[in-house]
C-alpha cells in the first residue's frame, strides 16, 4: 500500500498525469472556478484560478497549460532533441506493445513509459480497467514475453491516458523503443507555441497539437478510443502464429464474436458481432434515404484482419482494429491512406452516427476506413 500511495502521489511528476491544479492551502472541501488572468504587458496563456472553500475564503493560483505533440508512427529524433532543449518542461513518452503471456497464446497490451515514481526496473503500474481485465492487484508478477514484471500499482485511466501497462522510460529492459509523444507545458500562447514546434524538423510524418479539453486523451491516436475501452466492449483475445504484421486470435474468441453476416448494400461481412449490428444500422439508413450509390460494393476492403500496425522500419506500433472485427474500408479505391478522399458527407454520417468514428481527419487520413467508437 504504501508503494501504490507514493506513487500515486507522485504522479504530477509523471507530465501525463499532471493536470495543471492550484493547491488549496486548506484541507475543506473545495469549488474550483476558472477566471481569466489579469492583463500583463506580455502575452501568456496562463489562467489564474480563483479555488473557493466550503467555509468562503478563496485562493488563487497560476495554471499553466499542458500540450500534447504526437506523430503517427513516432517522434522524429531530431524533433524530440529541438522539443527538449526548446521547452524544459516537456516530456517525452514511449510507447509500444508487450505481450502478456496467457493460457492459449500471447496478450497484446497497450504500454507506455515516462518517468514515474516509484517505478524500476522490473516494476509496472495498471490501469484500472487493464487490472480488472485480468483480475491483477498490486503484488501480482505478470509473465511478460519479454520478461517476468511487478504490479507495484493500480491507477486511474484518466491518470495514464488509459494505457494498460506502464513502464519506467529508464528501465534498460524496455521491450519497445519508440517515442510516441510528447506533453508540453508552458505560458506560451497557443499559436507562438504551435508556430516554434512546427519550426522543428518532423521527419515525414508531420506533427499533431491537442491542448487539454480538445481531445479525451493526451497521448498518441488521440482521434480514436484506447486499447483497453476496445477491450472490455468487444472482448480480449491472445493469439499465436505471428508472422510478420499478422496472426492467429484464439479461436475460442474468434468463434464467440466473430460472424460471417449479409448486411445492406455490401452484401457478405465478416466483422465482430457487436460491429455488424452498428455497420447494418448504418447501411440501412442509407437504403432508407435511397443513398445507397453512396457506397460502392465492388470497392469494399474488408473488416476483419488479425495483425498489427506497423511502421516502415517494421516495428509494431499497435494492435489494428480490424483484429476485433472493429474497423471497415468502405469504397477503398476512391480513398487510399494518405489522401483527402471522396466520401460523401451522408456517408459519414450515417456511419459516425451509429457509432464509429472516420480516419479521413487522422493525422495520416485514411478515408476508406470507419472504426469502433464506443
Amino acid at each position: 500500500m504504501g508503494i501504490l500511495l507514493g506513487i500515486a502521489i507522485g504522479y504530477p511528476a509523471f507530465v501525463l498525469l499532471a493536470r495543471p491544479r492550484p493547491v488549496d492551502p486548506t484541507p475543506t472541501p473545495t469549488l474550483t472556478t476558472t477566471q481569466p488572468a489579469q492583463p500583463t504587458t506580455t502575452t501568456s496563456a496562463v489562467e489564474v484560478v480563483t479555488t473557493t472553500t466550503a467555509f468562503g475564503s478563496t485562493s488563487t493560483a497560476p495554471v499553466v497549460p499542458t500540450y500534447l505533440v504526437w506523430s503517427s508512427g513516432g517522434l522524429d529524433p531530431a524533433f524530440t532533441t529541438a522539443l527538449l532543449a526548446a521547452f524544459p518542461q516537456a516530456s517525452v513518452f514511449k510507447g509500444g506493445v508487450v505481450e502478456l503471456v496467457g493460457e492459449t497464446g500471447l496478450i497484446p497490451l497497450d504500454a507506455l513509459a515516462g518517468q514515474l515514481p516509484g517505478l524500476g526496473p522490473g516494476s509496472v503500474a495498471l490501469g484500472e480497467s487493464s487490472a480488472a481485465l485480468r483480475r491483477a492487484q498490486v503484488g501480482d508478477t505478470l509473465a511478460l514475453a519479454s520478461g517476468s514484471v511487478e504490479v507495484v500499482a493500480v491507477v486511474p485511466d484518466s491518470e495514464i491516458g488509459a494505457a494498460e501497462i506502464v513502464f519506467a522510460r529508464d528501465d534498460p529492459n524496455l521491450p519497445f523503443t519508440i517515442d510516441r509523444f510528447a506533453l508540453v507545458t508552458t505560458d506560451l500562447p497557443r499559436a507562438d507555441f504551435e508556430g516554434q514546434v512546427r519550426s522543428f524538423p518532423t521527419g515525414p510524418g508531420g506533427v499533431r497539437i491537442r491542448a487539454e479539453g480538445e481531445t479525451p486523451w493526451l497521448r498518441h491516436g488521440d482521434a480514436v478510443i484506447p486499447q483497453v475501452f476496445v477491450k472490455e466492449a468487444l472482448g480480449e483475445f491472445s493469439y499465436t502464429n505471428l508472422r510478420g504484421a499478422g496472426f492467429t486470435p484464439d479461436p475460442a474468441w474468434v468463434d464467440g464474436n466473430i460472424v460471417r453476416s449479409q448486411v445492406p448494400i455490401l452484401g457478405e461481412v465478416v466483422c465482430h458481432r457487436i460491429v455488424t449490428e452498428m455497420l447494418t444500422s448504418a447501411l440501412g439508413r442509407l437504403v432508407d434515404e435511397g443513398l445507397s450509390h453512396l457506397v460502392d460494393p465492388t470497392s469494399f476492403a474488408g473488416c476483419f484482419d488479425p495483425r498489427y500496425i506497423r511502421t516502415a522500419a517494421g516495428q509494431h506500433v499497435g494492435v489494428s482494429r480490424h483484429a476485433w472485427g472493429a474497423a471497415v474500408d468502405i469504397n477503398a479505391a476512391q480513398n487510399p491512406l494518405g489522401s483527402l478522399g471522396t466520401q460523401d458527407p451522408r456517408l459519414i454520417a450515417a456511419m459516425v452516427d451509429a457509432g464509429f468514428t472516420w480516419g479521413g481527419e487522422w493525422l495520416v487520413p485514411d478515408p476508406m476506413h470507419f472504426e469502433y467508437a464506443g
